[in-house]
């Protein structure tokens, strides 16, 4: 979480600054973004399915004779393979929670009240900010999911070397 907090601060604090010294110049280039993130989200939702799945199957792929055999290491097994379906959910919800901030602060930005402010064209920015950082946290998570999904494979293949 801690790398995610991170990735979407520095992002937005990149894209402000791009559009700050661009004197918003840079704008077209937020223009489609919830387009992009519903995409990524449909996308995020069906592979983390597809992945929750396997993960279940690898478990089911653990020996059961190696909880007799060696208990330490089949806890081991079944914990991490536990941790990886956790997080799986958790960044299902996360990606649901980017995407609706990035629904909501685009819909603010564009009230009426919002266009009168002083230095509206700050308030702007921040808002195509904002969703430029909730895009780029999306592929983060992305991201951490795919090696989550190369994890789980490793160890489907050390369960199937080793596990008789």
């Amino acid at each position: 979480m801690l790398r995610l907090s991170f990735a979407f601060f520095t992002s937005f604090s990149l894209f402000f600054l791009l559009l700050w010294g661009t004197g918003g110049e840079a704008a077209p280039l937020f223009g489609s973004v919830n387009a992009v993130l519903f995409v990524l989200g449909a996308l995020f939702g069906a592979l983390s399915l597809a992945f929750f799945n396997y993960v279940e199957g690898v478990m089911k792929d653990v020996p059961k004779k190696l909880k007799v055999q060696k208990p330490q290491a089949y806890k081991l097994v079944v914990d991490a393979l536990t941790d990886l379906k956790h997080e799986v959910i958790v960044n299902v919800v996360l990606v649901v929670v980017l995407l609706m901030l990035a629904v909501v602060v685009g819909a603010f930005g564009d009230m009426a009240f919002v266009q009168r402010l002083v230095l509206s064209e700050y308030w702007g920015w921040g808002v195509m900010s904002v969703r430029g950082a909730c895009l780029l946290s999306v592929l983060v998570v992305l991201f951490v999911q795919a090696a989550g999904f190369i994890t789980a494979n490793k160890l489907r293949a050390e369960i199937s070397m080793y596990g008789e």
